[in-house]
């Protein structure tokens, strides 16, 4: 695996973690404050100055075991918690959909554009000032990096990240269901709009940067702060303004069957604590059994909320959990020693973003 395969996976998956999140506080209804705290807190986390700064080293390599355990301190530093089993769910719908997404992108650019379609959605669901401009400051550190790298080297990178990312075999429901994913966990390929066609046309671009191509940006997509990306890849699979519908007819009983922002997320279960104050944890629980994944297209009377488990956080569920969160917590000191708010305020990435350039 090559030192540039680290931030992808990064930021992709820190990406799709937060619309999980976003999502699932939306659904359950959680009142504003509480999911806008939450939303700022993991996104200040996620961008925190000490974990960038290993995330973008030139001399280290970063697996998905430790990506991974960053990740889950990331998630619990806000006011809610995760537990075990909720925290594998999360992990298994990061990891598939970054997956499907690279494997998806027909060329180097699109690698990297559909890493700031996730830059760009996160900015759109942050209020805090500050954690607005550090996004900046990653999108600036992203374009200079990569844009700086030959096409081949860039797509490479993205060889590297499905290689490591090969032994994840997960069947998700989404995908599932919008007909991107077969029972044996191998991906379709739908037609898109953005095509780089870079397979075909290799010989003749490998060789140039990133940044020096100058093919029509109203159809490649643009690295600019506020540019149209163009593609779809990368984008909040949740929402219902998502892109990623199947054309053909192939799956569209299926999807039909399905259709509705609960059955499209029938797979995540939510479990939330009692307590009223601001600052008192909860908890999200993203777990239900495996059968909610093993989909039965021939089963007219299949439900995809049958087996979500509705039922409140007890304190007996927090001490079977206790020492999954102690031993995180062990991990997340090593990475916050600064007091959380002070973090957040003095987010300035300027020295990262020199080394980058």
């Amino acid at each position: 695996m090559s030192l540039y395969t680290t931030p992808l996976l990064y930021l992709n998956m820190g990406g799709e973690m937060l619309y999980v999140l976003q999502q699932r506080l939306k659904a359950q209804g959680i009142e504003f404050t509480k999911t806008i705290q939450v939303l700022d807190d993991v996104t200040g986390a996620l961008l925190n100055p000490k974990i960038l700064s290993s995330i973008f080293d030139k001399t280290t390599l970063i697996g998905i075991p430790r990506i991974r355990t960053t990740l889950e301190q990331v998630v619990l530093s806000s006011i809610m918690r995760l537990d075990k089993d909720s925290m594998d769910k999360l992990f298994d719908l990061m990891i598939m959909i970054v997956k499907y997404q690279l494997s998806a992108a027909t060329g180097p650019r699109e690698v990297i554009l559909l890493t700031l379609n996730h830059l760009d959605a996160i900015r759109d669901m942050v209020t805090d000032e500050s954690a607005r401009e550090c996004i900046g400051l990653v999108h600036q550190m992203v374009v200079d990096l990569y844009g700086n790298m030959t096409m081949e080297d860039v797509w490479q990178a993205r060889k590297e990240c499905l290689e490591e990312l090969d032994t994840y075999k997960v069947r998700v429901s989404i995908l599932l269901r919008l007909g991107l994913q077969n029972n044996d966990t191998s991906f379709n390929h739908i037609k898109r709009n953005y095509n780089e066609d870079y397979k075909e046309l290799r010989d003749t671009l490998k060789d140039l940067k990133l940044n020096r191509f100058d093919g029509d940006s109203r159809f490649l997509g643009s690295f600019d702060l506020f540019g149209d990306r163009v593609t779809s890849l990368g984008k909040n699979i949740y929402s219902s303004s998502c892109e990623m519908m199947p054309k053909s007819g192939k799956h569209n009983l299926q999807f039909a069957k399905d259709c509705g922002t609960k059955a499209e997320l029938g797979m995540l279960a939510a479990q939330l604590g009692t307590e009223e104050a601001l600052k008192r944890p909860f908890t999200l629980n993203l777990f239900v059994t495996e059968n909610t994944d093993n989909l039965d297209s021939n089963n007219d009377n299949y439900d995809p909320n049958a087996n979500l488990d509705m039922e409140l956080t007890t304190n007996e569920k927090v001490k079977q959990n206790k020492e999954y969160k102690e031993k995180l917590d062990n991990i997340y000191a090593d990475f916050f020693e600064d007091d959380q708010n002070e973090t957040k305020v003095n987010m300035n990435l300027l020295d990262l973003l020199d080394e980058i350039e």
